[in-house]
């Protein structure tokens, strides 16, 4: 993953799959993770993590740090795609912000935004913040428009 140094927030668990940490802020209906290389497995237990958030609360918010991420992050992702087929229609994100630094962090949310019409996962809301403003972004997460974009 990434150096936690870098990061305001810590990861509080390590999850089965390297793929992602779940960080402290989560709680209740806000599951906040740094995400690292994408895989099948990573991609079930996060899935399967949303699912009984939605289960418990209806709407699940995502923050997703995507810091660091590199070419091979980003299409280390294309593994989500099946997930998404499969699982996507299960759970439901209302409020989804990802914090990155990259090129390839910006563009996976792009092309995520642009084909949200046909997509089976598909946030209520999405944006996407710079690292400096990673408490801004939990912040829209967890309570909503808070303050402009």
């Amino acid at each position: 993953m990434t150096d936690n140094s870098a990061t305001e927030f810590t990861a509080i668990e390590q999850t089965a799959s390297p793929m992602f940490e779940i960080l402290e802020t989560t709680r209740d209906d806000v599951v906040a993770v740094r995400m690292g290389h994408g895989t099948p497995a990573g991609y079930r237990e996060f899935y399967d993590l949303l699912v009984e958030k939605t289960d418990e609360y209806g709407t699940v918010h995502v923050y997703e740090d995507t810091t660091g991420w590199t070419l091979g992050t980003y299409l280390s992702h294309l593994h989500g795609i099946v997930p998404d087929l499969r699982t996507g229609p299960i759970f439901d994100i209302g409020r989804y912000a990802a914090v990155g630094d990259s090129r390839w962090a910006k563009l996976l949310y792009h092309q995520w935004r642009a084909i949200t019409p046909v997509w089976p996962v598909v946030p209520d809301e999405m944006r996407y913040y710079e690292p400096q403003e990673r408490r801004r972004a939990l912040d829209w997460v967890t309570a909503g428009d808070t303050d402009s974009y």
